[in-house]
């Protein structure tokens, strides 16, 4: 049985979500983010419960010129195996079920309660994909940000790291990504199906925080994926984007006076990607990034930014590849030194 307390639904909450009418309202989701990661994410099961196995080549056998009546050396080839994680997402909703069944309008409570959580999880899963980090939280999966975050050259995917300047702590990324299966991609547990999976267990029993029970709705919600980067050359990220420096420019001229250096950037990570076609390019960034980006499309300032119909819906391209909205991308990055 559930203990509730402090976090569970009062009649103080049930009041705010009536209208005039004393119906259940439509509750503006203001809370509601545009991660668009979510909808291009690949997923793919793991060759493992809790883990996926990768194997990388990282030496090629040598080959050597012959000459008559002479051998030469054996050699072979060398590979290394990468253990990707996969995390547990879970979180439970209880609702007093004489609370939920005021003046008859169950369904519609217990559905305005549920848009919540779904977009909770949706928020912390696209958080996840860019910063997790294990060193911080060991439930749950690594993400870009902990993969591609030194610029130390003895690291190989440094590389695919491009610094644009910013020095402060209010600096934000930009990602080229290249979703496939011998690219990059999302992982679920063997032997189980992808996406959050809801289970709604009805009027039960639960109790308080004193162990005392009384009869609630209770839904639980759970998602169990990771991210595995199988090859590292097909993420780049531009890091050290001064999103206050952008701001200032974008609003006291033309969008193209601080998009300029964006784009060498941009084109850069676009040359470093080994074969574009090889999954499903997408660009990733926050609102103020891609604005500055529309804008100079807007502007026509730039032959490389255009305006381009993906599922019906007008989307800024750089090169073809689609710019997508991540809210969850922040800009208070620390910047990344050398």
């Amino acid at each position: 049985m559930s203990t509730v307390g402090m976090r569970s639904l009062t009649l103080a909450d049930y009041a705010k979500r009536l209208g005039p009418d004393k119906q259940i309202g439509k509750v503006m989701e203001i809370l509601e983010q545009s991660n668009e990661v979510l909808d291009d994410a690949m997923f793919l099961e793991a060759n493992n419960v809790t883990t996926h196995r990768t194997v990388i080549r990282t030496g090629l056998p040598e080959s050597y010129w012959r000459t008559l009546n002479r051998g030469v050396p054996t050699s072979k080839s060398n590979t290394t195996q990468i253990d990707d994680q996969i995390g547990m997402l879970e979180t439970w909703s209880v609702v007093d079920s004489a609370l939920a069944e005021l003046n008859g309008q169950q369904a519609d409570f217990l559905l305005s309660e549920e848009r919540a959580f779904l977009e909770s999880m949706n928020q912390e899963v696209a958080k996840t994909i860019f910063y997790g980090d294990l060193s911080t939280n060991a439930a749950a999966f690594s993400g870009l940000s902990s993969r591609f975050c030194t610029l130390d050259p003895n690291v190989g995917s440094s590389v695919n790291i491009i610094d644009a300047g910013g020095t402060g702590p209010n600096c934000t990324s930009a990602w080229l990504c290249v979703w496939g299966d011998l690219s990059l991609h999302m992982i679920y547990p063997k032997g189980t199906t992808s996406g959050l999976r809801r289970e709604f267990l009805g009027r039960c029993p639960v109790v308080d925080e004193n162990a005392n029970e009384f009869m609630g709705y209770k839904t639980n919600y759970s998602w169990s994926l990771g991210l595995c980067v199988r090859d590292w050359r097909y993420v780049v990220r531009i890091a050290n984007i001064d999103t206050a420096q952008l701001d200032a420019l974008m609003n006291g001229g033309a969008a193209e006076a601080s998009g300029n250096a964006l784009i060498r950037c941009m084109i850069k990570a676009h040359n470093l990607i080994p074969n574009i076609r090889l999954g499903r390019p997408a660009w990733y960034m926050n609102r103020s990034v891609k604005t500055l980006l529309d804008l100079m499309a807007a502007e026509k300032s730039n032959v490389n930014l255009t305006m381009a119909n993906f599922a019906g819906e007008s989307v800024t391209t750089f090169k073809g590849v689609p710019i997508r909205q991540v809210d969850q991308l922040v800009n208070t990055e620390p910047a990344i030194i050398k």
